[in-house]
């Protein structure tokens, strides 16, 4: 009996999360696609600040590096990374 309801339970999970992920993949567009639908001024202006979120992510990934280097938990790490960054560092001193 307790096996008939474990498999139901997870007959209908898998269910909700296949139907989810069938929904995902047929509602939301690709970014091919959402460009397409957008207006050209707005296309154009997509491809001129591509580059520059594209270095600010590559500049937040190496500052993430960097501090998982550490032997600090991330949160702190990060933080005395800014802090020096900043210059506010009394420790830099």
């Amino acid at each position: 009996m307790a096996s008939r309801v474990w498999f139901r339970a997870l007959l209908t999970v898998g269910g909700i999360m296949g139907a989810a992920l069938v929904m995902r993949y047929t509602i939301v567009p690709s970014e091919e696609q959402m460009l397409s639908r957008i207006s050209p001024e707005l296309r154009a202006e997509y491809e001129r600040n591509k580059g520059k979120r594209r270095d600010a992510h590559e500049e937040i990934m190496k500052r993430i590096m960097e501090d998982s280097k550490s032997d600090k938990p991330i949160w702190l790490a990060a933080a005395a990374s800014e802090r020096s960054k900043d210059g506010d560092d009394p420790r830099a001193k």
